[in-house]
Order: structure tokens, then C-alpha cells, then sequence
């Protein structure tokens, strides 16, 4: 891992630091440079695609009716999308305060008094289940519900943080985008001849 790597990483983990996660790249693991791959913990979930038939890398956030969600969508050439993300339960008042600083943004009469509203009862269950099934699975278990969210052409992973998502997210973007590694101390030269292009071809991306 070179020093731009590990200082990308060490942001991260200052941000979230009460998180526990680790990124590993290697980009001499692959000696086909057409391919790249994502590994996740214990070795049972794996991704290897064609570098050059990446068309976006995406990263949002978003509120259902029980969960919050970090999402990385990785959109391929063809049918394929590979999804990425991290979920929790959403906490009391969450759900209400996000619809009262929607209401406020398109200036709604009474959009304060929204988040002071009792949440309704269907809302509610949702969300106790929610909590109860995130209790019942591990953190990187894929949670579906049949049929309503199953989604044809799409591999799906969960991560147990969305530290470990936003720092795989930041590494694949540098790399897809052949950012300029930060040359290592000693090396002579200037511009071009000092510095080398992170490429997203012959990379291995382990979530740990």
C-alpha cells in the first residue's frame, strides 16, 4: 500500500473513528490488468469485472421507512449493477426531523410542527421490525424483502460500516479516474517522470 493509499484511509478512520475497519489494495495481486476485484471478509464474497466496462461509481445516502442506507453502485457495461452498501435501523425522531427539513426546504405551512407529530402506527411497526431484524442477521448479511425488493441484474453486498463503504468508494474513484499517486519519499525527478497513475485494471479492493 503506498503512502497516498494509507493516507486516504487514515481520514477516514479519524471520521469515524468509533468504527472499526480496514481497506486493503493491491494492485500487483492481478496480473491481468483488464480486470479488477472486490473482496470482503471470510473469503466467501467476492467481485471480479472488466475495468473498462465501468460507466459510473456512485455513492448516496438515503432514509426508507425503517433504515437508514449508505449505497455505492458501481453501473457496468451490459445489464449488470453491482451495489454496495451499509444499513442501520433509523433512530426515534429520524424519520420525522428528515420529513420536517423536507417540508421546511419547500417552504410548507407548520413544517416545524412535524417532527412534534406522533409517527403512525404502520410506520412505527416498520421500524420495530426493522430494529428487530438488524438484531437478528449479521452486519454483512443482505437484507431483502421478497418479492418487492428483489432486483433482476443486480450483486448485491453489505458492509458492516459506512466508513469501510465511503473509504472503498474514495479508493475506487482515485483508481478509476487514474489519480496521481503521491510520489514516495527518495523518489528523484519532477512532474510526470516522479509520479505514477493509479489504475483500476489489476486492482484487488479487500473490505476487512
Amino acid at each position: 500500500m503506498t503512502p497516498f493509499e494509507m493516507a486516504r484511509i487514515c481520514l477516514f478512520t479519524a471520521w469515524v473513528s468509533t468504527q472499526a475497519f480496514a481497506l486493503q489494495i493491491d494492485s500487483e495481486q492481478l496480473k491481468n490488468d483488464a480486470i479488477y476485484g472486490i473482496e470482503f471478509p471470510e473469503g466467501s464474497r467476492a467481485f471480479y469485472g472488466h475495468a473498462n466496462r465501468v460507466q459510473s461509481i456512485s455513492v448516496q445516502d438515503y432514509l426508507t421507512a425503517s433504515f437508514r442506507v449508505t449505497e455505492l453502485n458501481i453501473v457496468n457495461e451490459g445489464s449488470a449493477l453491482l451495489r454496495i452498501y451499509y444499513s442501520r435501523p433509523l433512530k426515534p425522531g429520524e424519520l420525522q426531523k428528515a420529513l420536517a427539513d423536507g417540508a421546511q426546504a419547500g417552504g410548507m405551512p407548520g413544517a416545524s410542527s412535524i417532527q412534534e407529530s406522533p409517527v403512525p402506527p404502520q410506520v412505527q411497526a416498520m421500524a420495530d421490525r426493522a430494529r428487530g431484524v438488524s438484531e437478528a442477521v449479521t452486519g454483512t448479511a443482505v437484507l431483502k424483502e421478497y418479492p418487492s425488493a428483489t432486483h433482476a441484474h443486480t450483486i448485491e453486498y453489505r458492509v458492516s460500516s459506512s466508513g469501510e463503504l465511503l473509504a472503498l468508494h474514495a479508493a475506487l474513484v482515485d483508481h478509476w479516474a487514474q489519480k496521481e499517486e503521491a510520489a514516495e519519499d527518495g523518489d528523484a525527478g519532477s512532474g510526470d517522470d516522479a509520479a505514477e497513475r493509479l489504475q483500476l485494471g489489476g486492482t484487488v479492493f479487500t473490505v476487512e
